[in-house]
């Protein structure tokens, strides 16, 4: 026997709830509380319904309950789903069948009243489809139902029963549903006949000639015990977490902030040099990112997020062809300021950002590769996912330690009915780390004034934000990065919360050591840091910082415009012992190497002094995309720009310099700083306007609920409490389904192919995409009907 979803071929019974009984319902509210429900389901006012019974006809559609119910979490969601299966709004019977206190149902069901999604007389119609035939598994009521005694008992005691029960195993494949099981011609199964007898089972056929097995509601509750769900309605437990202590959040939260800060330097300094350029598709392409992260050291998908969040933050601009991403005119001032409002900036940007950059490198719906910093590479969603995350993790004890897997069940219980993408809630957790705003998976105190931040405002109507509604979820996104909305509050309040968990007292001891490494007992002053960052590698960081030097960083040193001598003085102001020999040697041999090769951009003219080393260049075969050709002794041209040939020359082991066309030396301390364009105005990729729902303020809720009033006087003026003509297309498609769900006559009016209006009673046979099929009762004939084509629907 084989289990399915098929209808049983017998109609369910109509839905407690008609329109005219959730209008009068609607109705009836006070204005504020029909505000509050606009408010909480703003599928509602965009179009505004004309009245009361058009607003109940929207309402009570399919399409605007599962809108509704996407912002509910799982216990909310299942007694919706129990008012279906039980037919009953009386939370002392509901409460058994889900393991759950009278009085937690009795607010759930209120939660769900303030919805307009079940109402005195029940659930509303849309809410009857969306949980389809068989909500929770079930099947339709018996047509016959047998008496209390003669119902199975549970089906773990029917499993221990000393004589087995004939056709035990096709309860158990039913019980928990499907509740439809179907036989092929011929085939036979043992014990149905039994069960059919005793009224466990019901037997049909359909139009192949199958046989079909229907366990009724009332015998599948017997045989679950009275349960609607097998497990409990209870969101992921918390006891097994783990707890850091505040210390040990702070320093490893503070270890990733300052990185990242490092990291964004790193990225404008190296795209300062050679920018990332555009594909004729839009975004930056896989060489320039892979180039980057070779220079930051970083996987891809890490490099990724980097450029992701200094565009984001407005550190990336356009330059002057719009043909590359280079640093923005705020890059000065954002690398004069302090650690944390560097490090503010970047977590605000990330907060508001509906960016995803851990889809680089993915395929589209198109199967082109998504791009960094491409148009494919943004989803309305991100943003809110992240502020879902960083309210969760802010709902826990302080230093509460979780992982991907338990925030995906969390998130997942508190809106099941929004599925969360695939390796996003992963991909968050990892940018949070990345970030600072979590250290070892526990939120950092900057992380919980984030959410904080971002958290709706305390004084919104329960109704209109229930159980966490989409409402509720999207206000916070304007408040990121929008000057009406205190951003520079948020930014305050972002670095008072990174100032207060680093260490207090900055050091500046450099401990220098014979093979090359140093180390920081704590965080480095200042004046130490920037000297580091310019000669030195960091190896560890945490409670002390470890560095090493090495041929390249003493160079970049060099490069800034340091000589070997300002470079020794500057380490040996910090060092209680003369450094090491190992190191100013080191030190000399990089000075002496250091502009033997100077790199004069025309695009590009090499001047090397050296014929050995001129002609060890052009005989380099890894040198060979710069298009070199040595135009006179010791003058070589490249094809290539500046940035690309100093990049390669010091791959292969040179020391080449820069220079201008006189021929000095150009020596920079910024990011872009040997530019001779001027730095572009801040830009950010994707769409350049984000269209955000715009929540109706008060006065607009006001006279929208003022036109229902009037427009539901008028109507019962015109036609009293007759039957509802729907002449828009969701009215017209709602009482199509409700008409065939309660079976009941419509009247029709279709426009012909020339332009008549025809006039039909009808029964509804099927309602789908696009077209309707009919029964004409006057013509006895079967019809399918375009939607486009239905003029009016009128109850008849």
């Amino acid at each position: 026997m084989s289990t399915q979803h098929p209808g049983t071929g017998r109609p369910e019974p109509a839905p407690g709830t008609t329109v005219e009984q959730l209008a009068a319902h609607l109705t009836a509210l006070p204005d504020r509380d029909v505000a509050a429900l606009l408010l909480a389901r703003p599928d509602l006012v965009a179009p505004p319904s004309a009245s009361f019974t058009a607003l109940a006809v929207r309402a009570g559609a399919r399409t605007s309950v599962d809108a509704a119910l996407r912002d509910l979490d799982a216990v909310t969601v299942a007694v919706a789903e129990a008012t279906v299966a039980l037919r009953s709004v009386d939370p002392a019977t509901l409460a058994p069948s889900l393991g759950l206190s009278a009085d937690d149902v009795a607010g759930r069901l209120g939660v769900l009243t303030r919805l307009a999604l079940v109402i005195d007389t029940g659930p509303v119609p849309g809410l009857v489809d969306t949980f389809g035939p068989h909500p929770f598994g079930l099947g339709p009521a018996a047509a016959d139902p047998p008496a209390a005694e003669q119902l199975p008992p549970p089906l773990s005691t029917l499993e221990q029963a000393d004589e087995p029960v004939p056709g035990i195993g096709v309860l158990k494949a039913l019980t928990w549903g499907p509740p439809v099981g179907t036989l092929s011609p011929g085939r036979s199964s043992a014990g149905t006949a039994e069960l059919v007898e005793r009224g466990w089972l019901e037997r049909t056929a359909d139009a192949a000639g199958r046989t079909r097995f229907v366990l009724p509601r009332e015998v599948g509750l017997a045989l679950r015990g009275g349960r609607l769900t097998r497990e409990p309605l209870a969101p992921p437990a918390t006891d097994t977490l783990e707890v850091l202590s505040a210390d040990a959040v702070a320093s490893e939260s503070v270890s990733h902030a300052e990185e990242m800060v490092r990291l964004t330097r790193e990225l404008l300094t190296e795209w300062g040099r050679e920018g990332g350029q555009i594909l004729r598709t839009g975004g930056v392409g896989v060489r320039a990112l892979d180039r980057t992260a070779a220079a930051l050291g970083l996987e891809r998908a890490v490099a990724a997020s980097v450029i992701e969040l200094a565009a984001g933050a407005e550190l990336l601009g356009l330059d002057e062809s719009g043909a590359a991403w280079v640093p923005a005119d705020t890059v000065p001032a954002w690398l004069d300021a302090e650690l944390p409002e560097q490090w503010a900036a970047l977590a605000a940007a990330w907060a508001g950002s509906a960016r995803t950059p851990w889809l680089v490198g993915t395929r589209a719906d198109d199967g082109a590769l998504r791009p960094v910093l491409g148009a494919d590479v943004e989803a309305a969603w991100a943003g809110r996912l992240r502020r879902r995350i960083l309210a969760l993790l802010d709902s826990l004890p302080a230093g509460t330690s979780v992982d991907a897997d338990w925030v995906h069940a969390a998130l997942t219980f508190a809106r099941p009915r929004r599925p969360l993408p695939e390796g996003a809630v992963a991909a968050v957790l990892a940018e949070a780390q990345l970030l600072g705003l979590t250290g070892g998976g526990a939120l950092s105190r900057a992380g919980r004034v984030l959410a904080a931040c971002l958290r709706p405002n305390a004084g919104a109507p329960e109704a209109s934000t229930p159980a966490g509604s989409a409402a509720a979820d999207d206000a916070p996104a304007d408040a990121v990065g929008h000057p009406d909305n205190h951003y520079g509050t948020l930014l305050a309040a972002l670095e008072q919360a990174l100032a207060a968990d680093l260490p207090a007292a900055p050091v500046d001891l450099l401990l220098v050591q014979s093979d090359l490494t140093a180390i920081v007992p704590g965080r480095p002053a200042p004046e130490l840091g920037a000297a580091l960052e310019r000669s030195s590698e960091v190896e560890s960081r945490g409670g002390a910082l470890t560095v090493r030097f090495t041929p390249q960083s003493v160079r970049r040193a060099l490069d800034s415009g340091w000589s070997a001598t300002e470079l020794t003085q500057a380490l040996s102001r910090f060092s209680p012992t003369p450094l090491p020999s190992a190191l100013t040697v080191l030190i000399a041999d990089a000075a002496r190497r250091h502009g033997a090769v100077r790199v004069r951009e025309v695009a590009s003219v090499l001047r090397v002094a050296d014929p050995a080393v001129a002609a060890g260049i052009i005989a380099d075969a890894a040198l060979k995309d710069l298009g070199l050709d040595q135009v006179a002794p010791g003058v070589i041209l490249s094809a290539a720009p500046a940035g690309v040939v100093l990049r390669e020359l010091r791959a292969a082991g040179l020391a080449p310099v820069l220079e201008n066309e006189h021929g000095r030396l150009l020596i920079s301390e910024r990011p872009g700083g040997g530019r001779r364009l001027p730095a572009p105005a801040p830009a950010r990729p994707g769409n350049e306007h984000a269209v955000r729902r715009r929540r109706p303020g008060r006065r607009e809720l006001a006279a929208l609920v003022g036109r229902l009033r009037a427009g539901e006087e008028a109507r019962r003026a015109a036609g009293g409490a007759g039957p509802m003509a729907a002449t828009d297309p969701v009215h017209a498609l709602a009482l199509l389904r409700q008409a065939q769900a309660s079976r009941a006559r419509v009247r029709l009016r279709l426009a012909g192919p020339d332009g008549n209006v025809q006039e039909r009673t009808v029964r509804v046979l099927a309602v789908e995409p696009g077209r309707v099929r009919l029964a004409d009762l006057v013509r006895e004939t079967e019809l399918t009907v375009a939607v486009h084509r239905i003029v009016s629907v009128e109850a008849g």
